[in-house]
């Protein structure tokens, strides 16, 4: 494994999270495997992030949740659909978010895009023509034009239309971070994005230099559950797990045998299963993994990240992060810029156990039953039209 080595740089970005408001139930199986009897529907909520650059005044969207008028996704987008929600709940557009904030989209200059999937490219036409969208390599090739120019197409004609539409190279960075070709976005250090293939064309992370020595890792969908990168071979599964990390289910704290002797992939209870993540990519068809096996890698490459006390590494789905960051939802003024002195790393590491079977119980039941809009039940997702 390559060492950690990340540019020195005095400058910074503000980050602030925003909960997209989508609420997802999915089958597990479609992302990772072992299998574990009682471990069935996979919750995933999201968040994306705001970020602004004080040295240049520019301002980025770092992915941009679902659309809640979901009719209005391609029909190749509402055909995946169909074959994958359990449950579906869209409260609120993340730019209609934005604006309850008072954040204006007219100061938006750039969407970054960790990749091209319905949950993360919000509705890009709502926004002001002036903000370029980023993208990840392959993009153009294979996802433009959108629909209806190309009836096959996942993504719409109006996410591009008199856009500048910025597809990011690493082939011409020569910078590495980890194991991961960089791209340092201002050029000042303060913000890269990592190239980080397997779950789909053209991913993307972002790490975010929150202090001059910390950073935190968004992670997009590199992977969907944080047993697919914890326990790490750097960072153990603590003995015992910490009180504050579990639900109520464990109101002391608990000896990590009661997980380890589950672990899937490990003997149970030996040294191993307390430095090996639980789960990996799936390997049964349809896979919501595009490349397993560069899926894996990345996912090894951020573990390195993970292991770092000066590192916060965040995926989008995790519902951990709802619970411990502070949200632009709730207060414009609040950031993740000092997440390491408010021990955020602490209490979100090991909060995904709660979703794990134990003591003979299931684990947590679905986020949402059904897939619901404007307070009807959805069937059936290509028979909604589109509005205009």
């Amino acid at each position: 494994m390559a060492t950690l080595v990340i540019p020195k740089s005095d400058s910074t970005v503000r980050l602030r999270a925003i909960d997209a408001k989508c609420a997802v139930s999915l089958h597990t199986r479609n992302f990772l495997e072992p299998q574990l009897v009682g471990f069935e529907t996979l919750n995933l909520t999201t968040v994306c992030y705001l970020i602004d650059h004080p040295a240049s005044g520019k301002r980025i969207l770092f992915d941009c949740g679902a659309r809640k008028d979901f009719e209005n996704y391609s029909p190749a987008f509402k055909d995946r659909l169909n074959t994958i929600i359990k449950g579906l709940r869209i409260e609120a557009d993340v730019n209609d978010i934005l604006e309850d904030a008072g954040i204006l989209l007219s100061s938006i200059d750039s969407i970054v895009w960790s990749h091209w999937h319905w949950d993360h490219i919000g509705a890009a036409a709502k926004f002001p023509r002036s903000a370029e969208v980023v993208v990840g390599p392959g993009f153009k090739d294979n996802f433009m034009p959108g629909y209806p120019t190309n009836p096959q197409a996942p993504l719409l004609d109006a996410d591009f239309r008199d856009r500048t539409v910025n597809e990011i190279s690493f082939d011409k960075s020569p910078l590495r971070i980890g194991n991961f070709a960089a791209f340092d976005f201002f050029g000042d250090g303060s913000f890269y994005l990592l190239d980080s293939p397997g779950h789909a064309i053209g991913h993307m992370c972002g790490l975010a230099r929150t202090t001059p020595t910390t950073f935190v890792f968004l992670g997009g969908d590199i992977c969907h559950f944080p047993g697919m990168f914890r326990p790490g071979p750097q960072a153990p599964l603590p003995d015992p797990v910490p009180s504050a990390q579990l639900d109520d289910y464990f109101p002391i704290p608990c000896p990590c045998s009661l997980f380890t002797r589950h672990h899937p992939l490990i003997e149970p209870d030996s040294k191993a299963a307390k430095s090996s993540s639980f789960f990996e990519v799936t390997s049964v068809k349809p896979s919501s993994y595009h490349d397993r096996e560069p899926a894996m890698n990345s996912i090894r490459a951020m573990q390195e990240f993970d292991a770092s006390p000066d590192i916060l590494v965040c995926i989008a789905h995790d519902p951990t992060l709802l619970k411990v960051l502070p949200l632009l939802n709730d207060s414009i003024d609040d950031d993740l810029n000092e997440w390491k002195e408010r021990g955020f790393k602490e209490r979100l590491q090991w909060g995904w156990l709660n979703e794990l079977p134990r003591n003979g119980k299931p684990g947590r039941p679905a986020l949402v039953e059904g897939a619901w809009r404007d307070g009807k039940k959805i069937t059936d997702f290509q028979e909604l039209k589109a509005s205009s």
